[in-house]
């Protein structure tokens, strides 16, 4: 329906105001024509940008996941080493979209409060579980068994070379304190299961 505007205009005026809105029509038509084709290259390489940015940001994230996981999984033999400890302290933050990653990690380092009395077998099941956990959340955990993460080359060797340095390490410290008793020259411990980091100190 013609606006009431529209139908008092005689036949020539009519014509001549349809006329003008055709024109006002295709100008904007014109005008957006090319404001599309100036900034439709500008847009792309924006939307290319951004792309690349996230590109970016997942590779580094992915990159950081692989290195704590690898960390750990090559310290799992000593993981109360440097290495391995750092590793730790970083699951929160790396895998911080992660919850199942996030949720196996705490209940490892609840086992480290040794007032728990957490047994050792439990002790090295949760972090087999961890270390699986990451697997999964980083897509190479297909085929892989809780019992793959028990296999551990750990030479008698090099046993012996922490063990010394252990023993080092405790006389050193035990001479730095002034007690110089036999205990000084307590064995380093050797299982496995029981090289947890100690609980944090309050």
């Amino acid at each position: 329906m013609m606006p009431e505007f529209f139908t008092q205009m005689d036949a020539q005026t009519q014509a001549a105001f349809l006329s003008a809105v055709s024109t006002f029509l295709a100008f904007f038509a014109t005008a957006a024509s090319a404001y599309a084709a100036f900034k439709g290259p500008a847009i792309a390489a924006e939307i290319a940008e951004r792309m690349r940015r996230d590109g970016e940001h997942a590779s580094e994230k992915r990159r950081m996941k692989l290195h704590v996981f690898a960390t750990l999984m090559e310290q799992r033999a000593t993981y109360y080493s440097q290495d391995a400890v750092r590793a730790f302290n970083l699951i929160d933050i790396v895998y911080i979209d992660s919850r199942a990653v996030r949720d196996a990690w705490a209940e490892l380092f609840a086992s480290f409060d040794s007032s728990k009395n957490i047994p050792d077998h439990e002790k090295k099941k949760r972090f087999r579980v961890l270390l699986s956990t990451m697997a999964k959340d980083i897509n190479l955990g297909d085929g892989l068994r809780l019992d793959d993460f028990e296999r551990i080359y750990f030479p008698v060797a090099q046993q012996e070379e922490d063990q010394l340095r252990f023993l080092q390490r405790q006389a050193a410290l035990k001479q730095l304190s002034g007690d110089v008793s036999p205990s000084a020259n307590a064995a380093a411990p050797s299982e496995f299961t029981s090289r947890f980091p100690p609980p944090p100190v309050d």
